[in-house]
């Protein structure tokens, strides 16, 4: 096995848990800690033993780290993203800029440098599943549903998630129908803080449809896809794919595990994956046309109405 990954990671202090299951891992060792809160930062080092960081941007320009890992909400902002450009390391986030969409769709990237961790098309489960999926036939109908703790991940990172993979297969729908609840209404402003669970249901023209349940208040990591059609029914999560035929028969890919998948190993995989440059590829222009998607999403959910897919 090879050398885990040296990494340095800037968190919250209630993502102490998600840090220590990536170390347990084995993929990766984790050499400095810092957090957005100062205090949080001590605490989280002498936790885990490490250096305390305490200003990201230069924790990012170091040269002791392979990758490093911003997954404290709301932590990439206007300035992280800068430092995150420049940059000579790899970096992930699990976490979403806190901007204004349409302010996001006017940087060269699209707001999103680095890489985002833990996506599902990069996790074992959906990667085992491409062998059935480019046998499937016509797809018809895609659910997803991603539910977390709040150390986790948000709604939103998970919003994004979903529809990713919904771009993934079906392309952009017709329109978008969604609904927000939660401890805290929507903001028509903003995205910082948002936190509680997003119901979508999107229409395409081909007559295929998409629905989507995210959450940040299930808890423990689940996250899930069935895709019905032409050949019958798929089942996905993050170990493995079951597809079940027309006929009733089953077929298995991947390594079914009897043990719940959790964001911490998820994210350490995929940052190996990222250092050794096999990520799944992604076509030009993705991440602009999936953060349209999702505000689109959040436009339904303050309109109470369906809406096309967000104008460039």
């Amino acid at each position: 096995m090879a050398d885990p990954l040296k990494i340095i990671a800037w968190a919250d202090a209630n993502q102490l848990p998600v840090l220590q299951r990536a170390m347990a891992s084995g993929l990766v060792d984790v050499i400095g800690i810092g957090s957005p809160d100062l205090d949080d930062g001590i605490s989280l080092s002498k936790a885990m033993k490490v250096e305390q960081l305490k200003d990201l941007r230069s924790a990012l320009h170091g040269t002791e780290h392979d990758i490093a890992w911003i997954a404290a909400r709301d932590a990439l902002d206007t300035a992280a993203r800068s430092a995150i450009r420049t940059s000579d390391r790899p970096v992930a986030t699990s976490t979403l800029p806190p901007d204004p969409v349409l302010e996001l769709l006017a940087e060269p990237d699209d707001g999103l440098p680095a890489h985002l961790v833990p996506m599902m098309r990069q996790s074992p489960g959906f990667i085992a599943a491409a062998g059935a999926l480019d046998g499937f036939g016509r797809i018809e109908c895609v659910h997803i549903s991603m539910t977390s703790g709040q150390e986790q991940s948000s709604p939103w990172a998970r919003l994004y998630d979903a529809m990713d993979i919904v771009l993934h297969m079906l392309g952009e729908p017709d329109e978008v129908f969604a609904a927000h609840a939660g401890p805290r209404p929507l903001q028509a402003d903003g995205l910082a803080g948002l936190a509680g669970h997003f119901s979508v249901a999107a229409r395409f023209p081909n007559q295929a449809t998409a629905t989507i349940v995210v959450s940040d208040g299930g808890g423990s990591w689940d996250r899930r896809l069935l895709v019905l059609g032409d050949e019958g029914r798929l089942i996905v999560n993050d170990h493995a794919a079951e597809w079940t035929h027309v006929e009733g028969d089953r077929d298995e890919s991947g390594a079914p595990s009897e043990e719940p998948a959790d964001a911490g190993t998820l994210v350490a995989q995929q940052l190996q994956r990222i250092v050794e440059d096999v990520t799944e590829p992604e076509a030009p222009g993705t991440r602009g046309r999936v953060l349209k998607l999702c505000e689109s999403a959040r436009i339904s959910c303050l309109t109470g109405q369906a809406e096309g897919v967000i104008a460039p």
